[in-house]
């Protein structure tokens, strides 16, 4: 674990007990030292993390003790003697801490109110002892601790859930995560333990009538701004990590009122395509900060099998994708050009906790998508996905049932059905089934920073924001969490306009995703499908469910798709399968190797950004019945064909741009009303003339109006004739 704390080590041993803490100084650096003990020799504590007001509860709650350094972390053990079982009610912090109380004979083990730091624990095979440690790696260097990965709870995690806000399990079977906002308490005398929860979120205040939209906007708008300066405490050097996007945009904006830092950006096809690349640069510019755009550099040094690797291993976590290999190398880059950059701040959990999810909701889970009430349109996708889920319990898992059903995955992992859930307000709903991505997001930016002796810092998990957010009265909720209403109205006077408006852009999603899966793809089939293979290695090794034939020919069918749609359960299978491999056979990854895949990338100065996605469209654009369409500027359709050169085998088509394939069309209907636009034809007359299914084209018709792929007529009135699509029945391709 010298990663997470290179700067010092320390032990503590007594009677059946053990401490030893990896420190990272970031505050009080030469004092600082822990684990910390109180002067009677009762109480002994070590902290993961930050307590961000302990200078408060120094002159408050401790003023009559005489504590022995400037550590923030040092309140913790005095707080423990005032308040027992409630040391961390006063706390406001994220921190994972185990103290120590010789008197009494127990060890607490605690974690901060929404679990921003880790701390696993595991009772040995034979019963006689309790191991804990910030990863789980750790763990397995203690023979008594089982190194079994478990497919089950893996492949199970897509389960549906709505009002029951959940944390991902461990991964491995037997080993368990002390709950967010808990305790644990162990007995030293007897082995009992005992979980205990100090702290949830709050109910919905009652609506008096007396709040209004602004008042809890002014409230949000101060406790984000000191939330951002608490996370500021350091005596060493921050940064930030800017990715475009309103969230981390005004943490930048605030920070830097009180100093200077740089600023870390990726930059790849997709950002500079969704516009992300260039709003980081102009936020940068704005408030006077450098900017460093971050891109793989493959001439340099490809990505190898080794890279996966090292970043699946330092996160631990089977669903990773390019979004973590990104940010741990990101992570590199800045602690390469910044050796003394112990901090980064982040903007996650605005979006779990503000509504930023909710147009991605609403594309992605309705039907009618009606969008002209977008906060009711998300309860009302919630209400249908737990229809669903309730009349279709399916005894396989979600998710993965077609790979059961071909058994690429084996037959006899079929799970039993989530339990039904019923009806909540809508912010329940939506933040009990995106509380578990929360927890994945905090999850794996600490594992991709900590891997570089980085600590990273969320302000928008000030759990007094979080209290806000969630006790707000039901009737501002429309209002102030629809696309992050709340957010935008607080950011205004900090912000660029350009910048506070910007949608939600996606990372790496969206028209140009293709070239980060095909990456991706290239990577877990390089050198003869070494992941593969390892994966299915391990999945031999810990009985685990993975045909390896099929597995195979279904690795071959995912790279015959052009925009490797599929690639993302590819690569959890694969991660599942190599993380079973390592942990089982103790087989560590390499080294770091001296030269990172990545460097930096001088992009011209732009005046202007482009929105992060498609911007809505004024409601005259909207397409009816008498609308006349016509295709986007450089859209075009064409037919690709795979293996051999049979001119009359029929290909796949897709939408391309330009030379890049975009989306695929599956439908033959819709491949029928595409080729049949001509500039003079309405939709409706389409529609009637192929005798096409109303409602299918309709939603079709939306989804590709939305995307650009086709425009109302005049849009783009002489730069883009509309291509010649041929009918399905004129076996022609235009690839």
């Amino acid at each position: 674990m010298h990663h997470r704390g290179p700067d010092e080590t320390r032990l503590m041993l007594w009677q059946n007990t053990g401490f030893i803490f990896k420190r990272l100084s970031i505050v009080d650096i030469a004092g600082g030292h822990q684990p910390f003990e109180t002067p009677d020799g009762r109480v002994v504590a070590m902290v993961n993390g930050e307590i961000f007001n302990h200078e408060e509860i120094r002159r408050t709650l401790l003023a009559e003790t005489p504590l022995q350094t400037r550590s923030d972390c040092e309140v913790i053990p005095y707080l423990y003697l005032k308040r027992r079982l409630g040391p961390f009610d006063p706390a406001n912090g994220m921190f994972a801490a185990a103290i120590l109380d010789r008197s009494e004979r127990r060890v607490l083990l605690g974690r901060d109110r929404l679990g921003v730091k880790p701390l696993f624990y595991c009772v040995t095979q034979d019963g006689s002892t309790l191991v804990f440690a910030s990863e789980l790696k750790v763990l397995f260097q203690h023979p008594g601790v089982p190194r079994d990965f478990d497919w089950s709870s893996a492949l199970n995690r897509d389960g549906f859930r709505t009002t029951s806000p959940r944390e991902l399990p461990s991964g491995f079977a037997g080993i368990e995560r002390v709950p967010a906002g808990s305790l644990v308490d162990v007995s030293l005398r007897d082995g009992s333990i005992r979980t205990l929860r100090y702290w949830q979120l709050p109910a919905h205040l009652p609506d008096d009538g007396c709040e209004t939209e602004a008042d809890w906007v002014d409230r949000y708008q101060a406790l984000l701004e000191e939330s951002v300066r608490m996370r500021l405490m350091a005596d060493t050097q921050f940064g930030v990590f800017l990715s475009g996007g309103i969230d981390s945009a005004i943490i930048t904006a605030i920070a830097a009122k009180q100093a200077s830092f740089p600023t870390f950006s990726v930059l790849s096809q997709s950002t500079l395509g969704n516009g992300d690349a260039h709003a980081s640069q102009l936020v940068a510019r704005t408030f006077g900060l450098p900017n460093y755009q971050v891109a793989f550099d493959e001439a340099r040094r490809p990505v190898t099998p080794d890279d996966w690797r090292r970043v699946l291993w330092s996160c631990e976590l089977w669903n990773m994708t390019a979004e973590q290999l990104y940010k741990y190398y990101l992570h590199g880059f800045a602690k390469e050009r910044y050796p003394d950059l112990n901090v980064i701040l982040l903007g996650q959990g605005s979006d779990e906790m503000n509504g930023g999810y909710t147009d991605w909701t609403i594309q992605t889970l309705s039907r009618n998508r009606t969008e002209s009430d977008r906060w009711a349109a998300v309860g009302e996708c919630f209400s249908a996905l737990e229809a669903e889920h309730n009349s279709n319990r399916r005894g396989y898992f979600r998710g993965y049932g077609d790979l059961i059903d071909r058994r690429i995955i084996d037959r006899e992992f079929a799970c039993r059905g989530a339990l039904a859930e019923s009806a909540h307000p809508v912010w329940d709903q939506y933040f009990g089934y995106y509380r578990e991505n929360l927890d994945y997001h905090l999850w794996h930016e600490d594992r991709t920073a900590a891997a570089h002796s980085i600590e990273n810092r969320v302000p928008f998990m000030d759990y007094r924001l979080v209290e806000l957010v969630a006790r707000t009265p039901l009737r501002l909720h429309r209002a102030l969490f629809s696309d992050k209403a709340i957010l935008r109205r607080a950011a205004a006077s900090w912000l660029p306009p350009e910048i506070a408006s910007r949608p939600k852009g996606p990372f790496f999603y969206g028209p140009h995703q293709h070239h980060t899966f095909r990456m991706v793809y290239q990577l877990l089939t390089q050198n003869s499908g070494e992941l593969v293979e390892q994966a299915i290695a391990g999945s031999r090794l810990t009985n685990g469910p993975l045909d390896p034939a099929r597995f195979r020919e279904y690795v071959a069918e995912v790279g015959s798709d052009p925009r490797f749609e599929d690639i993302h359960r590819l690569m959890f299978l694969v991660n599942m399968g190599v993380l079973a491999e390592i942990s089982a056979t103790c087989r560590a990854t390499s080294a770091e190797p001296p030269t990172l895949p990545v460097s930096e990338i001088a992009l011209p100065p732009q005046e202007s950004v482009s929105p992060a996605m498609p911007a809505s469209r004024r409601s005259g654009d909207e397409p009816t019945d008498s609308t006349i369409l016509t295709f986007g500027e450089r859209i075009r359709v064409v037919e690709v064909r795979f293996g051999g050169n049979n001119v009359e085998a029929p290909g796949k088509w897709y939408f391309a741009l330009g030379d890049q394939i975009e989306s695929r069309i599956d439908s033959p209907g819709w491949l029928q009303f595409l080729s049949m636009i001509d500039g003079k034809r309405s939709v409706g007359a389409i529609i009637a003339a192929g005798r096409l299914n109303r409602a299918r084209t309709w939603k079709l018709v939306r989804d590709a109006v939305r995307n650009n792929y086709l425009v109302v007529q005049g849009a783009y009135a002489g730069r883009n004739p509309a291509p010649r699509v041929p009918h399905p029945d004129r076996r022609k391709s235009v690839s």
